[in-house]
């Protein structure tokens, strides 16, 4: 079996979005995947009070039902970490060359990140770019990495106006926006997800 590109893409997902999809299809055409993973993280670095991982996970599963180059991984690690999940994968795809997905805001924070040149020169690096972040200011971040790799990728992000925390304050009050994705609607209205306190004593007793 020949090689595959295998795509990586960590994050919290709260909930998965419209966004996160076009970032991993647009990485597919773009750095020549042949699948990506989404791989949702327990306890995320740097974020609070996110909501229990197995409903980001069912949400998760939910989104990519019906895109085929799209998938769930699940592993033990908490968190992904260069020490722990980077072995994990390589064992789960030992054949195959790794390419992480990465926002640039994640960007940012890499070359803090324990064991970055070792990652670098395992894995190839595709590049979400925020709106609120020039492509030259995300290339210049690339150029502060610890590597002189070339299977490194910048996109612009599809869906520059989505991010989780509108979705969030939607449902919250009530209100549509255009990167939630329909997949979920039912799952979130379910299990209550992301209402205030108020609404959902309010639906309980009705």
């Amino acid at each position: 079996m020949k090689q595959q590109r295998i795509g990586i893409f960590s994050g919290v997902f709260d909930p998965v979005h419209a966004g996160h999809l076009g970032f991993a299809l647009a990485a597919i055409e773009k750095a020549k995947l042949d699948k990506v993973y989404l791989l949702v993280e327990a306890k995320p670095r740097r974020k609070t009070g996110v909501t229990h991982v197995a409903h980001r996970l069912a949400m998760a599963r939910l989104a990519v039902a019906h895109h085929p180059t799209l998938s769930i991984l699940e592993l033990p690690d908490s968190q992904f970490s260069v020490a722990k999940t980077l072995p994990r994968l390589k064992c789960l795809f030992p054949k195959d060359r790794l390419v992480l997905l990465a926002g640039s805001d994640m960007l940012e924070h890499m070359p803090d990140w324990p064991l970055i040149r070792q990652m670098l020169e395992q894995v190839g690096l595709v590049v979400g770019r925020r709106h609120n972040i020039a492509e030259p200011v995300v290339k210049q971040l690339i150029t502060a990495l610890p590597t002189k790799s070339k299977d490194i990728y910048i996109i612009t992000s599809p869906s520059p106006e989505a991010a989780s925390r509108n979705i969030r304050e939607a449902i919250r009050h009530n209100k549509d926006v255009a990167s939630a994705l329909p997949s979920l609607r039912n799952y979130i209205t379910d299990n209550w997800l992301y209402v205030a306190p108020s609404a959902s004593s309010s639906r309980s007793s009705s």
